[in-house]
This record gives C-alpha cells, sequence and structure tokens, in this order.
C-alpha cells in the first residue's frame, strides 16, 4: 500500500495583497499629516528663534549706539539687517560692506551673502538671492522679516518710507538732515529718529520687527512683491511693513498685486499666524484674524492705547 504526500501551498493570493495594500495606504494617509505638522512645528520655532535673535541685536544696539536701528539712512544706501550684524555675530560680512556708501556701490558678491536668522524655513530654506533689482541695482539675498514702519494712517504718498515726514513706527527712514550724503557717501553713520525712550506705548506693547507676507507666486521678485534684497534700501517694501486700517496680516500667499501698488503688509506662511518681535526682545504669535485697531495699536509706538501681548 502506498501514500502520497500533498503539498500544501503557502502564500497571499491577490485579493489578500491589495487588501494589505490598501490598509498601508489608509496607515500612510493618517500619517503624513502629523508628519507634516511636527515639521511645521519645528520650523515655527526655528523662525521663533531667528526673531529672539533680532529682537536681541536691537536690544544691544540700542545699548551701545543709543539709538533704534533706522530702516535705512538714505534712500539707496543700507537697511537696519546690515546695521544688526556685528550683534548677530556677523562682524566678518558687515566689514564686507562699505555703509558710507549706497547699495549699487557694494560689492554684488557679498550682497548675496545671506543671513540664516533672516530666513523663516516655513517660506524657503538655504541663501535665495532676488531674480532683479529696482533701477537695474546688483542683486543679492532676500529675508523674511521687517520692520514695523507704522500704521497705515502714513500710507499715501509714500510718507511711511520718505526722509522728512514725522511717522509713528519705530524702524523708520532716518531724517535727511541727520544723514547727510556729500561726493554720494554718507557722512555721519548711520542715524535713527528714535530711542527706546522715543515709543511711548511701552517696549513691551511695541511692535519692532514682523514676518511679512510673499506671493509665493512672486518669490524673490522686488518692487510691488515686496521681495527684493534686504540690503537694498531702493527698495523699502523689503525691509519695512505697516499694520492698520485696511492693512490686515496674510496667512495665504497669495495676497497682493503686482507692481508698486501692492500693499506691504505683515503675514507669514505659517498656518494662522504670523511672528513679531517687540520692543522688550520678546516674540509673540499674532492670530492672522487679529482686528485692523488691535494690529494698529500694536504698530503705533505713540498713539497711548496700550495692547498687552503675551
Amino acid at each position: 500500500m502506498t501514500s502520497k504526500n500533498h503539498s500544501r501551498r503557502v502564500g497571499f493570493t491577490l485579493v489578500e495583497l491589495l487588501v494589505v495594500i490598501a490598509i498601508i495606504g489608509i496607515l500612510i494617509g493618517m500619517l503624513l499629516p502629523a508628519v507634516q505638522m511636527v515639521r511645521e512645528s519645528a520650523r515655527r520655532v526655528t523662525c521663533t528663534n531667528n526673531m529672539k535673535q533680532l529682537g536681541l541685536a536691537i536690544q544691544n544696539y540700542e545699548g551701545i549706539k543709543e539709538q533704534i536701528p533706522p530702516a535705512r539712512a538714505r534712500d539707496g544706501f543700507l537697511t537696519w539687517p546690515v546695521y544688526l550684524m556685528p550683534y548677530l555675530e556677523l562682524q566678518n560680512l558687515h566689514d564686507r560692506l562699505e555703509l558710507d556708501r549706497p547699495y549699487v556701490d557694494q560689492d554684488p558678491e557679498i550682497l548675496k551673502i545671506g543671513m540664516a536668522m533672516m530666513t523663516c524655513p516655513s517660506r524657503r530654506s538655504g541663501t535665495n538671492i532676488s531674480l532683479s533689482e529696482a533701477n537695474g541695482d546688483p542683486v543679492g539675498a532676500v529675508g523674511d522679516y521687517a520692520g514695523n514702519a507704522g500704521t497705515s494712517e502714513f500710507f499715501p504718498y509714500d510718507d511711511w518710507a520718505n526722509f522728512d515726514v514725522p511717522v509713528d513706527g519705530v524702524i523708520n527712514s532716518g531724517y535727511a538732515k541727520f544723514n547727510p550724503i556729500q561726493g554720494g557717501r554718507l557722512m555721519r553713520g548711520e542715524k535713527s529718529r528714535y530711542k527706546f525712550r522715543d515709543v511711548s506705548d511701552g517696549l513691551s506693547s511695541t511692535i519692532f520687527l514682523g514676518e511679512k507676507a510673499v506671493n509665493d507666486q512672486y518669490q524673490q521678485q522686488p518692487g510691488g512683491w515686496g521681495d527684493g534684497c534686504i540690503y537694498n534700501g531702493n527698495e523699502p517694501g523689503t525691509f519695512m511693513r505697516l499694520g492698520g486700517y485696511g492693512f490686515l496680516l496674510a496667512s495665504t500667499s497669495h495676497f497682493g498685486a503686482p507692481g508698486p501698488g501692492a500693499i506691504p503688509i505683515f503675514g507669514s506662511s505659517h498656518n494662522q499666524v504670523v511672528n513679531f518681535v517687540f520692543g522688550d526682545g520678546h516674540v509673540a504669535n499674532l492670530s492672522i484674524s487679529t482686528d485692523e485697531e488691535t494690529l494698529r495699536r500694536l504698530c503705533s509706538r505713540k498713539d497711548g492705547m496700550v495692547v498687552e501681548v503675551d
């Protein structure tokens, strides 16, 4: 009598494989949002730390220079990020720029060197270079933080960026009379309008710097898009912004219109919040839904309407 060994086939059917693949796909779909949230949280922490460094640099600058850094001393000259370089461990880069000469006269290769703490990782990574500049100026490194030039009350006629009109901001253009030019050179170094004592609403209640709104479709484009080189004093919208009536915060990356008519507002690439550094050095994030009146009070250094922000 003979016996037969019957072998049994071991494996998955096609249906079983498809079910497993479907389950894996569902799990990945559930996991990805969580991973993205963790990554964005890390990017926001980096952004906050950048702004803390900038806030501390302003504190040190004012302590030594006895003035708040101006947005720019005169039209076409260098800007506040350059003035803060020595207080951000960037003395070597600072020394390679000539502060008494206009932006257009600087070494074009030096202008392309970025400042890591001026970049928000939620918007871009590494150093980005502008695609063009006004008047055919050399291209240079872009950045994501702008000085508080005040409220929208002074937007008409470009008063917010001028050199002889009293305004209510903090990081404004210097007065022309305090920053004389001779032979194309700035004669006395950068002279600001304000000291800490001129912020009568209180340092803890007044915005000094904030994230700037940039249309993602037009990154690294200057002029009306406001994303030119952060060192170029010919492009006030790249390093100065306003807040108040008609100038709300923007979390969307598609704000603005092409050309010089774009509104220089604060905003971010974060989800529903914008980071700001205040005069006492603390950093706070404001909801994208912050109302016009609150934002106006925070952007004015002297309206007597104090708003406490944690």
